[in-house]
């Protein structure tokens, strides 16, 4: 059954690729209102400057370039209105058109608000001086508000799901529901069986409130489809004590994994048209940074509990190999089918999302198969988790992380690889280690030197045409080639990232307390941050090894894994431990991840899941949380049915 699923995907999205139907598209606005989203009017304005002024710009997004010109050259007493995009900051100059250009006066870091009216007056003062300003003449409009109701209306949803699970949870509920069954279990059978047979005498044996609970297909624990990630708790005696062993099931890893995909639906969706739901243009980061980084760390911790799952069940490695090959060009063939290539090979990009988590995980599962082993059983967290067991900090490390010292030297000589061959390798008319964006950076001076050594490693082996030709430093930066983000390069860094998550996996696998488990995690949480912001130099551009999604940088890195260290912290005290937070309806996203985030590609210029929308912040964003919910319901369907697809 859970092959013909898979062939039934496969042949669906392969049929889908060709035949798009009913494509959204965004509608610009009308005449009437002439600027659009993220635009502002700017006039510029020389009120009593005696020569002609020339005003120059640049976005501060865009470091290290020149400065370009701003509307026309405006003589004394004269004005020009432009439309001037919102989106960044921007620096200003005013020179004096002559043929030296003197400088008169410059404003730094000036952010402009949607919709509104300025008034950028540049005033001599006294003989050879001159003054600038700029005055919002006009109201902005609600940049902001959007996303607020946005936001509430998705805790409203949440907790809306956590009370109505509470209450079908809840006793008084459980009594109603056995009084029920117990009802139409008699009507059934008064309806047949004759009043004179004895079955109308027979006691008909009440279900209790846990068995209740037994039946209830909104548990986890419950599900049968998907094999738990390891073996499931069970009950130790040693001297009369009973214990009970922590649970092997972490349902906040699902709901981690489920919160990702929801996030990432939404700004592949568009993200309401706001550019921090967009990628970074080059440095720095953006909420459409973390998400896929943060699936390439959970897979590590998945890659650890499957694999000791699988062993526990006496599965033999070759097997296991055998399961890792089948799932790796699974993973990799749908990825060059989402890609498409507009039908024409030549044009395929070869690598991407799917295709970098498929080599993360391949290179990843096989490190963790030959080297993990399953026979220690007393290193475990198979052992009781009562609180007065106790197990000195040094033995805990030793389980936790030197015994797995030939995987961590493995993983350091990936690190230096790439340290290495990002940084000494030197390129024609590019500088020794250059990881900019190219174009206009440095003032144009490497306008060819894309993303460096990793660029260049992409054009050469995989050629021009089988790359991303789109990046997000093009528009910008006005690069003039190739750049992709998913390349070779990167895959090093992202099996340093995967292997984080495998850390995290063995922390959680070999300890043997709840406290000691999140201690783990906050502490390499909180080593892994200091390292990102060590390389960084505390998140600047100009530093030894800046924060750079496009390159996979190993600061971004560290970074990430970082936060990951720490939500799933918080999520695993919440829905594991205290049970505060089921996890719904991320817990529904969570389970089946790789079928939603492929159906959610394919479907994503098709009604019902999109459509035609006028461009604006507002009514895209409805749209992009529609999307994104729609998914979210269909996930729920596919859980309580018990529909788990495994790719």
């Amino acid at each position: 059954m859970k092959r013909s699923w898979n062939y039934l995907w496969l042949f669906y999205i392969t049929i889908q690729q060709f035949f798009h139907h009913g494509q959204a598209k965004t509608i610009e606005i009308n005449a009437l209102d002439p600027l659009k989203m993220d635009e502002a009017y700017l006039t510029i304005s020389n009120k009593n400057y005696s020569n002609s002024i020339l005003f120059m710009y640049n976005m501060i997004i865009c470091e290290h370039c020149d400065l370009d010109q701003l509307g026309d050259v405006l003589l004394m007493n004269s004005s020009q209105t432009l439309t001037i995009s919102t989106r960044y900051p921007y620096d200003f100059q005013v020179l004096s058109d002559e043929k030296n250009k003197t400088f008169l006066c410059q404003i730094n870091s000036y952010k402009f608000s949607e919709h509104g009216s300025y008034l950028f007056e540049v005033i001599q003062t006294k003989q050879n001086k001159s003054s600038c300003t700029i005055t919002q003449t006009k109201k902005s409009s609600y940049y902001w508000l959007p996303i607020i109701i946005a936001i509430i209306i998705l805790g409203i949803i949440v907790f809306f799901i956590q009370l109505c699970h509470h209450i079908y949870n809840s006793r008084y509920f459980g009594r109603i529901l056995t009084n029920f069954r117990h009802q139409r279990l008699i009507n059934d059978e008064t309806d047949i069986t004759p009043r004179t047979s004895p079955m109308t005498n027979r006691q008909v044996p009440l279900m209790t409130h846990n068995e209740t609970r037994n039946d209830d297909i909104g548990s986890t624990a419950n599900i049968d489809n998907p094999p738990p990630l390891v073996e499931p708790p069970y009950i130790l005696n040693n001297s009369n004590t009973t214990k009970k062993v922590l649970s092997k099931r972490l349902q906040s890893l699902d709901t981690f994994r489920g919160f990702s995909l929801m996030v990432m639906i939404f700004v592949n969706y568009g993200g309401g048209g706001y550019w921090f739901f967009n990628h970074s243009v080059w440095n720095g980061l953006t909420l459409a940074d973390l998400v896929f980084p943060w699936f390439v760390w959970m897979m590590g911790v998945s890659i650890v509990l499957s694999q000791r799952s699988l062993l526990k069940k006496k599965v033999r490695k070759l097997s296991i190999l055998l399961k890792i090959c089948r799932r790796t060009v699974m993973l990799f063939l749908f990825g060059l089918i989402l890609q498409g290539g507009h039908g024409r090979p030549e044009d395929l990009r070869i690598l991407g999302v799917l295709q970098r988590l498929a080599l993360c995980y391949f290179f990843t599962a096989i490190l963790v198969l030959i080297f993990d082993t399953f026979e220690d059983e007393y290193n475990s967290s198979q052992w009781p988790t009562g609180v007065n067991v106790y197990r000195p900090i040094r033995t805990e490390l030793s389980n936790t992380i030197l015994q797995f010292w030939p995987q961590w030297l493995c993983i350091h000589l990936i690190g230096v690889s790439w340290i290495l061959v990002t940084f000494v390798p030197k390129l024609s008319n590019c500088p020794r280690g250059y990881v900019g964006p190219g174009g206009k950076h440095e003032h144009g001076r490497y306008i060819n030197c894309t993303g460096g050594i990793a660029g260049y490693l992409d054009r050469v082996i995989l050629g021009s045409s089988h790359i991303l030709n789109d990046p997000t430093c093009k528009v910008i930066y006005k690069t003039q080639i190739p750049y992709d983000p998913e390349g070779l390069l990167g895959i090093l860094t992202g099996i340093v990232l995967c292997y984080l998550g495998v850390h995290a996996g063995h922390t959680f696998i070999y300890s043997t307390r709840v406290r000691r488990v999140c201690a783990h995690w906050i502490a390499s949480g909180f080593i892994c941050g200091f390292l990102g912001l060590l390389l960084s130099e505390g998140g600047h551009s100009d530093s030894w090894i800046p924060i750079n999604k496009n390159l996979w940088s190993l600061s971004f890195i560290f970074i990430l894994a970082s936060l990951a260290f720490i939500i799933l912290t918080i999520l695993y005290l919440l829905v594991d431990v205290f049970k505060l937070f089921t996890g719904e309806p991320w817990l529904w996203l969570g389970m089946n991840s790789i079928v939603l985030y492929v159906a959610h590609e394919v479907c994503s210029q098709s009604f019902p899941v999109q459509f035609e929308v006028t461009g604006t912040h507002p009514k895209l964003l409805a749209l992009h949380v529609y999307g994104a919910l729609f998914w979210t319901l269909i996930a729920g369907i596919m859980y309580y049915k018990k529909i788990f697809i495994a790719i």
